[in-house]
């Protein structure tokens, strides 16, 4: 069942009462310890796809989507969403998180506990098997040093970008209780940001001390209608851009 979550009382008075707002986003001891977000404005979600990994690379917005038979990945135009190229997905599985780091592109499928190569060129197999590993794949990102994945657990999984081995465990805990359902991932070269699935919040979590956790609940007007998942930092634009499963927009928006 799709749930949202509306905007609690005390976080509405925050954002009215807020004052003036920032160009980019506060220092880190500057961070509110229930933060807010601020919506800058949206650009069309062409074909309402479900969404289950995004991230800016090369100047586009890279996105996976799910679903059985109808998973694929697909290059959109920041300003316009139109969509630049798509890569269908012939094998039929279930596409999951995607991350493009360490000269490669990795998307992992969600039941089949496989984690495939892209090479968007290639017409014929444009998805190689890259490991095997055990449970289902949900988001995906890389540090500068490991990919770290989710599961639909409370736990982030850190891996040798070459094997997909686990390196350590990192579970994520808010307020003393474990935050389960972890979606899709992002790493902003500090943080590391989670949708949690079937929510409106999303979760930063401080990378070098993941104990370190702020919740930021999205605005009810972000995916209304379908589920919140799909965070994307741009670096160049220094704000994230955010969609979701089924959702018609794509908001640029910034962490408070």
């Amino acid at each position: 069942m799709r749930t949202r979550y509306l905007l609690s009382v005390a976080l509405f008075l925050s954002i009215a009462l807020g004052g003036c707002t920032h160009s980019k986003p506060m220092p880190s001891g500057e961070w509110e310890a229930e933060g807010r977000v601020e919506l800058l404005g949206s650009l069309p979600h062409q074909g309402k796809a479900y969404t289950e990994g995004l991230l800016v690379s090369e100047g586009i917005l890279w996105e996976s989507t799910g679903l059985e038979g109808k998973s694929l990945v697909r290059g959109l135009d920041k300003k316009t969403g139109k969509v630049l190229w798509a890569v269908p997905n012939p094998q039929g599985f279930f596409g999951e998180g995607l991350a493009r780091a360490f000269g490669k592109t990795y998307l992992l499928s969600y039941t089949e506990g496989e984690a495939f190569l892209l090479d968007r060129d290639n017409r014929v197999q444009p998805y190689t098997l890259f490991a095997r590993y055990e449970g289902e794949g949900w988001g995906l990102t890389a540090t500068d040093k490991y990919l770290v994945n989710s599961n639909g657990s409370a736990n982030l999984y850190y891996r040798d970008p070459e094997t997909f081995d686990v390196v350590r465990e990192a579970p994520v805990e808010y307020e003393g209780q474990p935050v389960p359902r972890l979606n899709e991932l992002e790493f902003d070269g500090t943080y590391i940001w989670a949708n949690q699935w079937q929510t409106h919040f999303v979760y930063r979590i401080k990378e070098s001390d993941p104990s370190e956790v702020v919740r930021f609940e999205l605005p009810a007007e972000v995916c209304a209608g379908g589920t919140p998942n799909g965070v994307a930092w741009d670096e160049e634009e220094r704000l994230f851009y955010l969609t979701g499963q089924s959702c018609a927009e794509i908001w640029k928006a910034r962490f408070r």
